[in-house]
């Protein structure tokens, strides 16, 4: 953060207000060196200050403060149409100032309500504490430890903590247009408050963030001021959009299980569960005089505590009991008459466990499910991590010793009861992704990217569009999607060449965590989970898959969701798949059969690929989506169909791995032409020919179905009726 950084200060002069801008620097030293104290204690009521209309204290004395705007700075330029010019307290400013002098430093100004303004990136949060000076001195010493933190001090009105913290575009710019810093500087502002309470549990007061937000020059010896402070990278938002709420916030005072009282109630509400409870246990037990009911009750409630004039009405409610107040009220009078109160708690003691670690896991974390990888994450309130973590068994063990630490006895399943459910926010990164993603500037950094790829394969750029289409389109489907990424990009080149390289810089950094190069087709249920748990996937060394197992691949990518049965589970879960293929191989062979030629799209690369991301190279990911997003929006085909499919696998056909025994068969055999001696074999009666000619020994089951299928996809004549299973065929020459 640069130490010169000027914000917008207005104040009074002669009860005419004027403006300049001043460094935050100089701001933050004057109200360590305590200028305006003796307007400060008036503020707070504890000397009035003479003005020129009198003498003001409170609020009054409040608008006779200089106002920072920290949001605000010099930028050159006049303000724009419509922007609030406004000064402290909402009072309009004059139509003109001059030049002013202060102990901020003389600063020149011209005409104008505002005569120069610019966004700074900088967020003011107000966090007020109505519990004294001691806990708003403890808030301090907590928010002074986040490395965020530029500027933070006690408010003129001596109950509240300002805090400045800067933000800035991913890669340190600020918005360059007036509506992109609108939207910029409130979902900052959202942002920065929700990450407040999130970690301190309280709620920064309400701000319109557009400009207006100010700070008074305050009095505080122990103001903070970080120039070196962390400033948080944001992307530019295209919209508001909801923070991702995770379990309930609600930040109670910490509670001990002796206190009897649940988390939330109160001593009257504690009294009226303990009552219900009672009745519930009394309800089974065999007390049919209603006169028994009633002493049994009143001792009952004498025992838990509950408040005896709050028992007597609740009972007065009671059918049995209905307008005998006289009754009601003796018989409670004489069982709290001459014993001690609390002997024992009724609400279970299992139940109260239960709701104080709700409460706990409330207070000092947050939860969600990740629906990708199916992973429960969290984030702990009090520190000032913005990122979530897993929560793996070692996390686990940590919060429940925590929890143990307040006195709350808990078992692992207890904690599982709580998040394992529909209480736990469901959160799916890539449309999260996707959604926050800008509008698309019309440059074709998709093509870019195809071009870096040397090949001679005709229509490479298109097509590669499409299927970069066709994989985010599958990511923005439901589980309930008819169509998936069905066509396998696959490069094939020699070794060096930077195919796998390449296939990482599809996904943006962000969405890496999703990728993989490696999957084990044999484990059948761990490849198809896999449809799920990632974006991307690589098969890397395409020609080391098995015949077999081809034959599954193929079976994979074809499914459009994914349904699995857990472990002990007698349901199948539907879930979304979001996995797109690709491979890379160096063999120039690498298609096992033509069956399936509609699924790949083989690229032949003819040299080295461009994987360079350095300086003017590097990848706008967040524009390369966008613009994904954008052509499928605007009806830009993502699926291969018709014309472009049968290009496609009229290309595949110099890529497949030929069969040792179709060479045999191409080397004796044709197809008849005009004059040749026209034979009617079977694939057995071929091979056997074959057997006999070149001295091998190929006739076998699997090779008679490979010549077979052979035969009949290059479209060789069949014979009728019982001779259907052979072939016409000519001897080559």
């Amino acid at each position: 953060m640069e130490k010169a950084l000027k914000v917008l200060m207005k104040y009074r002069y002669h009860n005419e207000w004027r403006e300049k801008f001043v460094t935050l620097s100089a701001v933050a030293e004057a109200t360590r060196q305590c200028k305006y104290r003796q307007r400060v204690d008036a503020v707070r009521g504890l000397e009035p200050v003479t003005t020129e209309t009198g003498m003001a204290c409170g609020p009054v004395a409040a608008t006779y403060l200089p106002a920072v705007y920290p949001s605000v700075g010099p930028a050159g330029e006049s303000l724009p149409a419509g922007y609030p010019s406004v000064g402290p307290a909402g009072e309009s400013l004059p139509a003109g100032s001059n030049t002013a002098a202060s102990g901020f430093g003389t600063v020149t100004v011209g005409t104008g309500a505002v005569s120069a303004t610019g966004y700074t990136g900088l967020v003011l949060l107000s966090l007020r504490v109505e519990q004294g000076m001691e806990a708003l001195e403890q808030l301090r010493q907590r928010v002074n430890l986040w490395p965020q933190v530029l500027l933070s001090f006690v408010g003129t009105s001596g109950c509240s903590l300002k805090v400045v913290i800067a933000y800035r575009l991913t890669g340190g710019a600020l918005p360059a247009t007036e509506a992109a810093a609108t939207l910029f500087r409130r979902y900052a502002y959202k942002r920065a408050a929700a990450f407040v309470y999130g970690s301190t549990g309280i709620r920064v007061e309400e701000a319109e963030a557009d400009g207006t937000e100010h700070f008074r020059v305050s009095a505080d010896e122990r103001v903070y001021y970080n120039p070196e402070a962390a400033t948080i990278e944001m992307a530019q938002p295209t919209e508001m959009l909801p923070l991702e709420p995770a379990l309930p916030a609600s930040v109670p005072a910490e509670v001990k299980l002796d206190t009897e009282v649940l988390p939330g109630y109160t001593r009257r509400e504690m009294d009226i569960t303990k009552f219900n409870f009672i009745c519930r246990e009394l309800s089974f037990k065999e007390l049919a005089e209603p006169d028994a009911y009633l002493m049994k009750l009143a001792t009952e409630c004498r025992q838990a505590g509950i408040d005896a004039e709050l028992a007597i009405q609740l009972t007065a409610y009671m059918p049995p009991f209905w307008k005998k107040d006289t009754l009601v009220r003796t018989t409670f009078t004489n069982a709290y008459g001459n014993h001690p109160l609390g002997m024992k708690n009724t609400v279970e003691k299992s139940t109260m466990h239960q709701l104080l670690l709700e409460e706990f896991l409330r207070r000092r974390y947050m939860f969600r499910r990740n629906s990708v990888t199916g992973q429960v994450e969290y984030q702990e309130k009090y520190r000032y991590e913005l990122w979530w973590k897993p929560l793996t068994e070692e996390a686990r063990n940590d919060i429940n010793n925590a929890a143990i630490h307040e006195g709350i006895k808990v078992w692992p399943q207890d904690m599982e009861r709580i998040l394992v459910s529909e209480r736990t926010e469901q959160y799916d990164p890539v449309r999260r992704w996707l959604a926050e993603l800008p509008r698309w500037d019309g440059r074709d950094r998709l093509g870019e990217l195809a071009r870096r790829v040397p090949t001679e394969t005709e229509g490479w750029t298109d097509n590669f569009k499409v299927w970069m289409r066709s994989m985010v389109s599958q990511w923005r489907q439901g589980a309930d999607a008819l169509y998936g990424a069905q066509m396998v990009l696959m490069l094939v080149g020699s070794q060096g060449t930077r195919k796998s390289t390449f296939m990482r810089l599809l996904l943006p950094p962000e969405l890496m965590p999703f990728y993989i190069d490696r999957i084990d087709f044999a484990n059948r249920k761990e490849a198809l989970r896999a449809l799920h748990r990632f974006l991307l996937i690589n098969i890397d060394e395409y020609d080391q898959v098995s015949r077999a197992q081809t034959a599954f691949l193929k079976h994979l990518i074809q499914r459009t969701d994914v349904k699995e049965r857990k472990l002990y589970s007698t349901v199948f879960e539907q879930q979304q798949r979001y996995a797109a293929f690709c491979a890379t191989t160096n063999s120039l062979m690498p298609l096992k059969d033509d069956s399936g030629a509609r699924r790949y799209m083989v690229v032949e690369v003819s040299g080295t690929i461009d994987t360079d991301t350095r300086g003017e190279k590097a990848i706008d990911y967040r524009q390369l989506y966008a613009q994904i997003v954008s052509e499928i929006e605007q009806g830009e085909p993502y699926a291969f169909t018709g014309e472009r499919e049968r290009q496609i696998v009229a290309h595949n056909a110099d890529y497949y791995e030929t069969p040792s025994v179709v060479s045999l068969f191409d080397d004796l055999f044709r197809r008849p032409q005009a004059g040749d001696e026209v034979r009617l074999m079977s694939p057995t009666e071929l091979l056997t020919f074959i057997k006999s000619k070149k001295k091998v020994n190929v006739v076998t089951q699997a090779n008679a179905t490979i010549l077979g299928s052979y035969l009949h996809r290059k479209g060789y004549q069949r014979g009728k009726g019982r001779q259907r299973r052979c072939y016409e065929v000519a001897i080559a020459e």
